[in-house]
């Protein structure tokens, strides 16, 4: 009876919050939610955290790279002010193999798929050193010494609007790789023409919201180390900081198409 009435309780609590959210145009953030939101790591790990109006969607990735094995866990949270956290309403977790030739993933059958019981919820919060701590409420005490680290979000594939100067970036971020820590960046100036490309490797710093990229020209000739620097504007552009400043918009149809 009484995990009948917790699954009504979060029953209730979902179509609260999906209820409130068709009411209203758009749901303010919570102010005390915003610091969550973006891309948080460890090696051979990826939190990313988005809020979608009535809530926060919270996606971990976590990789074994000896035997190219890993897991998944996606959550449905909402902030907690007394609590100063993100907690889960429900829960998904499944399996994966992952193949290191082609990078594809095959997924394996769900461990659990629900909305989480009293008690079963899982927790996020933000440490006064900025890591971000994960209780996870299936397994308690398993996952709270795991501290993931601010990445910002540098993720797939920007480009500069039409009739600026042409330029087009790429980010992948290395840090599933257990040895790595960091971003690959392709980066193309010019047109078909005339041109330069550049492959880097990009840190975050977590201090001044900036990714700072060293790296080589393609061109094999071109023996120089060049940098760039990355950072995201309040209104969702990605900054690239050349001279006077370019700023580039995420790109659907290069991310799916290549």
């Amino acid at each position: 009876m009484k995990k009948m009435m917790s699954i009504l309780l979060a029953v209730l609590m979902v179509c609260t919050l999906a209820c409130a959210a068709a009411l209203a145009d758009e749901v303010p953030q919570p102010e005390g939610g915003k610091k969550f939101e973006g891309d948080w790591a460890r090696r051979g790990a990826i939190v990313q955290i988005v809020y979608e109006e009535e809530g926060y969607r919270v996606y971990i990735n976590i990789r074994n790279n000896e035997d190219n094995s890993g897991k998944i866990w996606e959550y449905s949270c909402y902030y907690v002010e007394d609590q100063d956290a993100l907690v889960s309403v429900s829960s998904v977790c499944h399996p994966y193999t992952w193949n290191p030739e082609t990078d594809e993933y095959t997924d394996g059958e769900n461990e659990y798929e629900e909305l989480d019981e009293a008690g079963k919820e899982s927790s996020f919060t933000i440490a006064e050193n900025g890591g971000l701590f994960w209780n996870d409420g299936h397994a308690p005490g398993t996952t709270t010494e795991l501290e993931f680290r601010s990445i910002g979000r540098f993720e797939g594939t920007w480009r500069s609007a039409e009739g600026e100067e042409p330029v087009w970036v790429d980010f992948t971020w290395e840090g599933l790789k257990e040895e790595d820590f960091f971003y690959t960046v392709y980066l193309h100036r010019g047109d078909n023409t005339t041109y330069a490309e550049f492959t880097m490797t990009g840190t975050y710093d977590e201090t001044t919201g900036k990714l700072s990229c060293t790296g080589k020209s393609v061109d094999a000739a071109d023996t120089e180390e060049y940098e760039a620097f990355f950072s995201m504007t309040e209104n969702g552009q990605l900054l690239y900081e050349a001279a006077n400043g370019i700023l580039l918009n995420y790109d659907p149809i290069r991310e799916n198409n290549g």
